[in-house]
């Protein structure tokens, strides 16, 4: 069988979808390996460092994977976006913003808002194999008392694959790296 042959269809299902994301999670450190159990289902990451915790106000932020297919080359590559809103112009949300934007190889998790049944829902590994990058950001006071004061931030990679979920918890999932 070949790896292009298709082995199986869906399902509609139930509506029981939601959009949007809640948490980004960026490591500062390594990552050494990374399990899978199944095709795009990974099971542990096992590396060094610490993936940071930054909390997403819902219904501001999101993440987007556009598949870019060249037949006359033969090529395809996924291309991993996420629009981040960061709340307030202050200190040290700046001095955050200028160390992402430095770095050209982040590993990101994002964690969905999709199958949140206890509060906790769905995480996706991006920039696995060639890292994300803070391409592009604006920050802003805004103009009316209920306009955004913070940065609206896109982090961009491409990579070979899809990007994958992981299986279980988060916590669970990660071996020699802690999560802050």
């Amino acid at each position: 069988m070949s790896t292009c042959d298709i082995t199986s269809g869906f399902t509609l299902g139930c509506r029981d979808n939601t959009g949007g994301i809640t948490n980004l999670y960026i490591l500062s450190g390594s990552i050494t390996t990374v399990n899978t159990v199944s095709e795009g289902l990974i099971s542990g990451i096992t590396g060094s460092g610490e993936f940071f915790t930054f909390e997403l106000f819902r219904q501001t932020s999101d993440f987007t994977e556009a598949i870019t297919a060249t037949p006359e080359n033969g090529t395809v590559f996924y291309e991993q976006t996420v629009n981040a809103v960061f709340f307030k112009l202050q200190s040290a949300t700046r001095n955050q913003v200028r160390v992402l934007a430095k770095n050209p190889n982040l590993k990101v998790i994002v964690e969905t808002n999709n199958g949140t049944v206890d509060g906790v829902g769905r995480y996706w590994l991006l920039g696995q194999t060639r890292g994300m990058q803070l391409l592009s950001g604006t920050g802003a006071t805004g103009t009316a008392f209920g306009d955004l004061n913070g940065y609206t931030l896109t982090f961009t990679g491409q990579e070979p694959e899809p990007a994958s979920e992981i299986s279980g918890s988060l916590s669970a999932a990660l071996s020699g790296i802690t999560l802050g």
